[in-house]
């Protein structure tokens, strides 16, 4: 009833209640204008997890009407980073941290499997580097000097960089 959610794990099947959230709170506030809609609030403290989750969030976060508040209380990194950059505002604690990286996966298989495995992921990694570049205010340039390794970004940084909108610094901004 308070339309908040913890994202407090890695992205995994954890996202399909979040997704199922979204849905509930979109059915229940069908016949309201946007402005008049409750936020449902997501707090972040996640060490990222599988893309494809990932995604079925972020899309859903899309095309809710009902707007979405990510809120970093502590860490979002890698796919959790995307998730707190997609939100239709964008939040982070003082302490914070965020994590922007490449991916990893593995592949197995024959030969022809492996190619077409890579090819996949090959693909989805660009629509996910362009998604964020398109969230934040990250030049291509920048993303691709510090994405080599694990680029780490406090509070600041993140805000700096349009990762976040706003550093909290009264929990009666977001309640």
């Amino acid at each position: 009833e308070d339309r908040i959610f913890c994202l407090d794990q890695s992205v995994g099947e954890c996202a399909t209640d979040l997704i199922k959230m979204i849905i509930r709170c979109n059915k229940e506030d069908k016949d309201k204008s946007v402005e008049d809609r409750l936020p449902i609030k997501v707090f972040i403290d996640s060490p990222g997890g599988d893309v494809t989750f990932m995604w079925s969030v972020i899309r859903t976060m899309e095309i809710s009407k009902t707007p979405i508040w990510t809120i970093n209380y502590c860490t979002a990194y890698s796919a959790a980073a995307e998730i707190l950059a997609s939100g239709h505002k964008r939040f982070g604690f003082p302490g914070s941290h965020v994590m922007i990286h490449l991916g990893s996966c593995t592949y197995s298989g024959d030969v022809a499997n492996v190619e077409t495995t890579k090819k996949y992921f090959d693909n989805l990694s660009k629509k996910t580097v362009d998604h964020l570049l398109e969230k934040t205010k990250i030049e291509p340039k920048m993303f691709k000097k510090k994405t080599m390794t694990d680029w780490f970004l406090d509070e600041d940084e993140a805000l700096k960089n349009g990762v976040i909108d706003k550093i909290i610094t009264d929990l009666d901004e977001i309640f």
